[in-house]
Formats: C-alpha cells, structure tokens, sequence
C-alpha cells in the first residue's frame, strides 16, 4: 500500500495549527515586521528568526496546539545575551490559533467519487478519498488539494475517531463493503453520513441491519444522497450531492437558542 499523499501546500495550511506572526519590532532582529511561521502537530514551515527565540515561540506554539482552546495572544521577546541571540532587540509575536476545518471522507474512488472531489475543491473543506483498488487510487485523477490513501477502507474506517467535523461517504464498488462500511460508521457521531445508491438499495441495507442498528440508521443515514434529479451521470450527482452535503453540514447555521423565560 502506498502512503497518504500530502499535496502541494500552495498557501493552504494544515490545520489544526497556529500562525505565528512577528508583529513588532524595536531595536535590532533577524526578521522584520510581518514574518511568519505556521507550527501544526507534524511541522513547521516559514521562520521568525531562528535560534533559542525561534525555539520559544514554536514552543508556546505547541502549547497552544495542546489547548482545549486556544485563544490568539501577543507575547514579547527580548533577544538578549541569555537567549543566544546578542541582537538586543525586542520582537512581539502574534500568534494565531487556525481552527480544524470541517473535512469530507469519501470511500471509493470510483467515477462520482472523482466528481464529486472536483466539485469541492477551492471550498473551505478537507477532502479525503479511500480505495484499496491500485488502478482506481490514482492520484492524477483527483484534484491537487485532495488526499488519497490507498488503503482497505474498513479498518480504517472502524479505528478513525469522527466527529462532528465529519462527513463520510460510502460509494465503493462493493455493496457489501458499503453496507460493512456503513455499519462501522452508524455508532461515530458524524456530522454528516450518506450512502450512494437508491431508495431500494436504502431498504435493502436498513433489512440486513440487526434491528438494534436500524434506529441508528433511521435517524443518521441519508440514503440515496443528494437531491432528486433525472440523470446518472456521475458529475451531475456529484453536483446534487455537494448541494445537499453543503446545505445539510457543511454550511449549516446552528438554529439560535431560544432566549430564556425571565
């Protein structure tokens, strides 16, 4: 099996992460006003100046990654003798939490798969295909943004540890592996969980389920997904399931609280 494929970054940032930002300067400092870096949990990229300095600042950065909530901050910096550094300068650094961005799993790289992937890219989303067919894991065929593991998708699927950030999408080529799939998925709580397949292919499924789990998937499975339309070509329901993906979870307002009775 060949291993996840980070895609260019192309000034997209992994997130969750923090941006670190020098912000002021006074005296003498090996960065100037406006210098970054970007510290997540497997890296860093760009520099505030190097050194021990350099060294506190991905520490309080890390931190910041380690919070429950981390909130964004102003910290100064003197580089003194102390430090390594003998500029003598002060450096304030801005740093930035960048929260996780919601994220959709597809599993199967199958024709509406690669359609639908297209469609999402450039939205403020994730995107990650999984398919353990070597022909069909193809990374020129998805979108540079998107990350394609090739890989058994079950036990993946049954260590990941979704949440509400998440949105899976069962397509394979197997209706077995959909339905096994779908089971492992019913007890994660998903932002978002839909199955590719029709209103048949929906009864079907809620049948072979021990009836326990139908309650599960009465109340979270959308089954066939997407909105109702007269075509099987794989880019126009790649279309209908991006709407109702988008206006379901992804782009959802949580309905305001209702105000409490004095």
């Amino acid at each position: 099996m060949e291993p996840i494929r980070l895609s260019e970054l192309s000034g997209e940032l992994p997130r969750p992460g923090v941006l670190c930002t020098v912000a002021k300067v006074i005296g003498s400092a090996p960065q100037a006003p406006g210098a970054k870096m970007h510290v997540w949990a497997g890296g860093f990229q760009g520099t505030v100046g190097g050194g021990k300095f350099e060294a506190e600042v991905l520490a309080h950065a890390r931190l910041m990654l380690a919070s429950a909530r981390p909130e964004a901050s102003l910290r100064e910096y003197t580089l003194c003798r102390e430090m390594g550094q003998c500029c003598g300068g002060k450096v304030t650094v801005f740093f930035e939490p960048l929260a996780r961005r919601k994220a959709v799993h597809i599993f199967g790289a199958g024709h509406v798969s690669r359609a639908l992937a297209a469609v999402l890219d450039g939205l403020d989303l994730e995107v990650a295909v999984y398919d353990a067919r070597a022909e069909w894991a193809d990374f020129d065929a998805f979108p540079k943004m998107t990350r394609l593991l090739h890989t058994e998708p079950l036990p993946l699927a049954k260590a990941a540890g979704y949440g509400p950030l998440d949105a899976a999408l069962v397509m394979t080529y197997d209706h077995d592996l959909d339905l096994a799939l779908v089971d492992a998925l019913l007890d994660k709580p998903l932002g978002y969980l839909g199955v590719i397949g029709s209103l048949h292919k929906s009864r079907v499924f809620r049948a072979r389920l021990p009836i326990n789990r139908r309650v599960l998937w009465d109340a979270s499975v959308r089954c066939p997904i997407g909105r109702k339309i007269p075509s099987k070509n794989p880019k126009a329901i790649a279309v209908s399931m991006a709407a109702e993906l988008l206006e379901k979870w992804a782009y959802r307002v949580a309905a305001p609280k209702a105000a409490a009775l004095k």
